[in-house]
Parts: structure tokens; C-alpha cells; sequence
């Protein structure tokens, strides 16, 4: 069968914990998929898994890593080159880096992984997209308990846990300003909330219990739970809204508290990826 011309379904952080549930689910579902992984020898070991576990032999992997924009951009490249319709991009990756450390562009590197080269993508992935096609964002409930600091995307005092919520809050704002530019292009965008998943990203040792108290227990699911959210995302045809499992959604522009701090956001993330669009 010929499937050039069949949509594919990018997910970023295809080989992570949640990854693997999201891609399954899709690949279960008879999507082409395309894996976008930092390491290329565990994505084409999971593209030959999915493959011989549900069927579908429309999946491939390619590399992708989000501490550069230059990375991003090839990556980008590569799809242009394969002259396939992209129906759906899942940002997935995700990181939370116990120590600061600074990206060959000059950013930290939880700062850019997370939020501005996965802004990068979306923005770049547009001219591939088919008309209504879906963008996800996914961000975290640890957003909750954080505020962009007026130097934001620089970060001037790392903590990890707060410099990892930063990220998904300011992924999660900016996800207002893609879903109404986008609008017009009948590209849907949306956040997913898993809730807080038991992944590698928790076990960063004993700062994690000093917020405890303010992360429910409740908020704890397992990947096959937290994947809910993004997959109903995926089939809605809403844009603007933030996915919470089963039956739940909010509209981004609730979580906007500051016009202002919103306004800068836009403003400076824009002004630093001009020169990469």
C-alpha cells in the first residue's frame, strides 16, 4: 500500500514513559507514526516493537533534539524532504535536569527543551500541516505553583522543580497565542494535562518531598492514565483548551493572570526564534 500521502502523527519523546503509551495507542489505531527521539538506536528499537505488537508497519523513527535550534530545524528539514502531510504533532518531551546547564544556544537547558524549541517545532511544523490538523502541548499541574519571572526565558536562580514548572506555564500561555495565529490556518491547538506522572522526572531525590503538600495525592496516575488527556486531544475539534483526562477541559485563557507577563511572553519568545523561522 502506498503511504506517502497518508498523514503522519509526530510525538516528541516517543521512547519515554509516557511516550510509549501514546504511541502505542496510536500505532493500536492504525497511525503512521513518526517517533522523534534524542536517541536513535531505543526509537528504532520501539518503531520495530510497535510494528510487530499491533500490526501497523507505518512507523518510523528519527532523530530530534530539542537542546538546538539547529537540531530542530533539521529536523524539520527531513520531514519537508519525505513530502508527507503531518496530521498531528504531540509534544512530549520533557525534561527536569537536576543541575543548570546551559544548551550550544545559551539557554537552560529545561528552559529550551521544554518550552522554546518545542515552540521552534510547532511554528516550523505549520506549512507540513493538513488543514485541522492538531497541535499538543503537553504541559503539567506544576504550573500551578509557579509565575514567570520578568527575565523569563532567562533564568537567573535555578531550582529544578521551579524551573521545570516555569517551562510548562509558559508552554501552557503560549499555547493562546499558536491557537488563535493558528486559527486561521485551521490548525488546532491544544495543552494535555496528565496529572502528575510517575516517571523518571520524580526522582530527583528529596526536594520533591518538600512540595508534596502541595501536589494531592490525587494528582498521581500511572502513563496509561495520564495518556487520556492527550489522546482525547488529539480527536477534538476544539483549540484553546487544556485536556484533564476523561471528561475534563478548561480554556487556556484561564490560567491567564497577567495580561502583561502574557504580553512579554509572546513578545520576547517570538523575538528570540525570528531568526530560526
Amino acid at each position: 500500500m502506498d503511504t506517502k500521502n497518508t498523514p503522519l502523527y509526530v510525538v516528541t519523546g516517543a521512547t519515554g514513559t509516557m511516550g510509549r503509551v501514546i504511541v502505542k495507542r496510536l500505532a493500536e489505531q492504525g497511525k503512521p507514526l513518526l517517533l522523534a527521539c534524542r536517541n536513535m538506536k531505543s526509537g528504532e528499537q520501539l518503531a520495530a516493537e510497535l510494528c510487530k505488537e499491533t500490526g501497523n508497519d507505518d512507523i518510523t523513527a528519527m532523530l530530534l533534539d530539542l537542546s538546538s535550534f539547529a537540531d530542530v530545524k533539521e529536523f524539520v528539514e527531513q520531514i519537508r524532504k519525505m513530502k508527507r502531510p503531518v496530521a498531528a504533532l504531540v509534544n512530549n518531551a520533557a525534561i527536569l535536569t537536576r543541575k543548570r546547564e546551559k544548551t550550544v544556544d545559551g539557554y537552560e537547558r529545561t528552559i529550551q527543551v521544554n518550552f522554546l524549541s518545542t515552540v521552534l517545532l510547532s511554528l516550523l511544523m505549520k506549512p507540513y500541516m493538513v488543514e485541522n490538523g492538531r497541535i499538543v502541548m503537553t504541559t503539567s499541574p506544576t504550573r500551578n505553583f509557579t509565575s514567570l519571572p520578568y527575565e523569563f526565558p532567562a533564568v537567573n536562580n535555578f531550582v529544578p522543580f521551579t524551573t521545570f514548572a516555569q517551562s510548562k506555564l509558559a508552554l501552557t500561555l503560549f499555547s493562546i497565542y499558536m491557537s488563535t495565529t493558528l486559527r486561521h490556518s485551521r490548525i488546532n491547538v491544544n495543552c494535555a494535562d496528565p496529572g502528575l506522572i510517575n516517571t523518571g522526572l520524580l526522582s530527583l531525590g528529596s526536594w520533591m518531598y518538600k512540595v508534596s503538600d502541595r501536589l494531592s495525592n490525587t494528582l498521581i496516575h500511572n502513563p496509561e492514565d495520564g495518556a487520556i488527556a492527550t489522546l482525547r486531544a488529539l480527536e477534538s475539534s476544539d483549540t484553546g483548551f487544556i485536556f484533564k483526562g476523561l471528561d475534563r477541559q478548561v480554556k487556556v485563557s484561564t490560567q491567564l493572570k497577567n495580561r502583561e507577563v502574557f504580553a512579554k511572553l509572546c513578545t520576547d519568545t517570538m523575538r528570540i526564534l525570528k531568526k530560526y523561522l
